[in-house]
């Protein structure tokens, strides 16, 4: 019998008697499991709706579902619309998908400015099919690393394409996957789940002393 969970993640909305078609379920049961998974998912007339596909997934993994299987149907989509709400919830200013073309290229997923500190948050969303080895993680943060010192080079072409570079002093780069790594810090980056992201802000100052990052500083002159 197919997960309600795991057809919901596919295909992120769809009819209920779709739903009961996909799962073999009748719709008292079927009703019965969607409203173990209420945070997650809303019923607007006969279609169901799922509305936190991260948090429905990182649910599943709590629920021993494997991430091989869970990593199918989610991307870097979901990891990039729940940084920024946890960066706006805790007062960042943030840009989605930013790039730059020239003279140089780069992108960065997620960007978060704090205006009253002058700290941006320079996040790369990653999500894999199993565990990620040690070797990889690293190869991951040298890569980022890169974009940030082309960002600090060229910052005079990019801090024209988002008003709030303006705030902007210094950059802490941030790799956030889907599990826990097995790497949590490289080259002056820090390396956490999106589970672990809000509490990472909130003991920001703590988390960065007690890993001896330092924040790449930006020439603003």
């Amino acid at each position: 019998m197919i997960d309600v969970s795991l057809v919901l993640l596919k295909h992120r909305r769809i009819l209920l008697d779709e739903l009961i078609g996909l799962t073999g379920l009748n719709r008292e049961v079927l009703l019965g499991k969607l409203k173990k998974i209420k945070e997650y998912v809303r019923i607007d007339d006969d279609e169901v709706v799922i509305v936190k596909p991260l948090d429905l997934a990182i649910h599943l993994l709590k629920q021993g579902l494997s991430v091989k299987e869970i990593s199918r149907y989610i991307d870097w989509s979901d990891f990039e619309k729940v940084s920024a709400e946890i960066l706006n919830a805790h007062k960042y200013f943030v840009k989605t998908n930013f790039r730059l073309t020239k003279p140089v290229k780069l992108e960065i997923d997620v960007i978060g400015v704090d205006p009253r500190s002058g700290r941006g948050l320079f996040i790369d969303c990653k999500h894999w099919s199993r565990g990620i080895h040690r070797s990889a993680l690293v190869e991951i943060v040298d890569k980022h690393v890169n974009r940030i010192e082309k960002f600090i080079k060229y910052y005079r072409w990019a801090r024209d394409k988002w008003v709030y570079f303006k705030y902007l002093r210094e950059i802490i780069p941030v790799i956030i996957t889907l599990t826990t790594p097995s790497l949590r810090y490289y080259k002056n980056t820090l390396i956490v789940s999106i589970q672990e992201f809000n509490q990472v802000l909130l003991d920001l100052y703590t988390v960065l002393d007690l890993f001896n990052i330092e924040p790449y500083r930006l020439d603003v002159k």
